[in-house]
């Protein structure tokens, strides 16, 4: 497909690699990190398909205590990136899909910030992610905006991406992602072109 079509698009072969993945990246041409699902004493809970899911990790897995799950995940996302070394890392504070994790509580926000400082390390580009928006699970992207400052402060670059799973809304939410990048302070966002991720002024 892209010999064919190489004069009228540039087509990437991309992978979303779970923490629980085993596939061989090699024949990609970029990878995104991202987590799913928590394993806990054999159980497997996803954390990003209902919130009903997510609740039973937080009061099963975790005895009610959302801080310790959430911990997990953000070190599991740490963890992950490492192991790894992504192209970038894919939308980063997922566990907020649902509206569940206490994103104004200073705590959260630390094990949040800590997270951010440490994926930093090995990959420099964070996802804007809107697709909670076309299911109907949010009203603006994430991550939240806390962490668009961190991520700002930091020196991230923010990739914005619909992982929308329906052609009907590929670009379903850019504007308020790019809206929420300028009040953090960004002044562009990353394209991925042949010679790797190209910085476009959020204008554009």
């Amino acid at each position: 497909l892209k010999q064919t079509y190489r004069e009228q698009i540039p087509l990437y072969a991309g992978l979303e690699l779970d923490y629980y993945s085993q596939v061989d990246p090699s024949a990609f041409d970029y990878l995104l990190a991202s987590v799913h699902y928590i394993i806990r004493d054999g159980v497997c809970y996803p954390i990003d398909h209902s919130a009903q899911q997510q609740l039973s990790c937080i009061n099963d897995a975790f005895g009610g205590d959302i801080f310790a799950m959430a911990q997990r995940y953000f070190d599991m996302v740490c963890e992950h990136v490492e192991r790894c070394n992504p192209t970038f890392v894919g939308h980063f504070d997922v566990i907020t899909k649902f509206s569940l994790m206490p994103e104004e509580d200073e705590k959260y926000q630390v094990i949040a910030a800590d997270a951010l400082q440490e994926i930093l390390k090995y990959c420099p580009y964070v996802e804007m992610n809107t697709g909670a928006i076309s299911r109907g699970y949010r009203t603006t992207p994430y991550p939240d905006p806390y962490i668009i400052k961190e991520m700002k402060r930091l020196g991230f670059g923010a990739i914005i991406s619909s992982d929308c799973h329906d052609r009907n809304f590929l670009d379903c939410g850019y504007e308020d992602a790019k809206r929420l990048l300028k009040e953090a302070g960004f002044t562009e966002h990353y394209v991925l072109k042949d010679e790797g991720f190209v910085a476009i002024p959020l204008e554009d």
